[in-house]
């Protein structure tokens, strides 16, 4: 039970930091509304205490929503405590959400029914929702999310990320691609997917550091690094004409790879 709470605090905070930048297609999925303005999360009281997101709606209301990778027993106890803080920051009371993530079956109360309270919020389910919506949206906080839906087409998504991340500075792409292996770890037949994919069919430059990366140690991203490193023609070749395949720009090709641009138009 421990190690599944430490795993949880790893996903939860990995998700926690995801959510602050706002994934607007994933809100509207979930409240059919749109995100008038973001608030403050934070509570500082005698504890701190901060809930994962809160937003003002297009219709005023306030929207809290909390991300669960574990069924929580205690859940419907901090709900009803943020709902107090909120109410008491804000002077309205919110409509409340838990989003679950993890992998096993949702065991999540949504209510307290006691003889003088009566309280309760929505509890949803991530696997139940089309992601087809958050794999199109040009967020890549809902592109990565997207990988904790029901996935129906891999590739696509895989597809997606892969010409976002490289359009992304250095210290950025470190930081999605943590949060992206992180998050794999919850969908374990994706997880072994990925791991199973060609070496040129993933090839992108990424720059990992192995402490931040949980996979740098199944040895498939150490290799695509090493390739690039060694600047093996046959590597650099095959990287190339997977990213050409999808359809990424030939200056970003030619600048990841080390490929003289004659060389990568020949390609294509």
């Amino acid at each position: 039970m421990r190690k599944k709470r430490k795993e949880s605090f790893i996903y939860d905070r990995t998700l926690r930091e995801l959510f602050q930048d706002v994934p607007k297609t994933l809100i509207r999925l979930l409240v059919d509304k749109e995100i008038k303005e973001v608030l403050e999360t934070s509570f500082p009281k005698v504890e701190e205490r901060r809930v994962d997101l809160l937003t003002r709606l297009e219709d005023d209301t306030l929207f809290h929503l909390e991300i669960q990778s574990i069924s929580d027993t205690l859940m419907p106890k901090r709900m009803l405590k943020y709902a107090s803080l909120i109410y008491e920051n804000y002077d309205e009371f919110p409509f409340q959400m838990v989003l679950y993530v993890g992998d096993r079956d949702i065991k999540i109360r949504s209510k307290i029914k006691e003889k003088n309270l009566r309280y309760n919020y929505e509890v949803k389910d991530i696997r139940e929702f089309d992601c087809s919506k958050l794999i199109e949206s040009e967020d890549i906080t809902d592109n990565i999310i997207a990988i904790l839906c029901n996935i129906k087409d891999f590739d696509r998504l895989f597809a997606k990320l892969q010409g976002k991340l490289l359009n992304l500075d250095n210290k950025k792409r470190e930081d999605y691609l943590r949060k992206l292996f992180y998050l794999l770890r919850l969908r374990p037949d994706l997880h072994e997917k990925y791991k199973q994919k060609k070496q040129e069919e993933l090839a992108m430059p990424f720059i990992i550091e192995k402490e931040r990366d949980p996979l740098y140690k199944d040895g498939l991203e150490k290799g695509i690094e090493k390739g690039i490193q060694e600047g093996s023609n046959e590597t650099k070749i095959a990287i190339a004409k997977a990213l050409l395949k999808q359809k990424i720009d030939i200056e970003v090709i030619v600048k990841s790879t080390g490929l003289s641009k004659e060389v990568v138009e020949k390609l294509k």
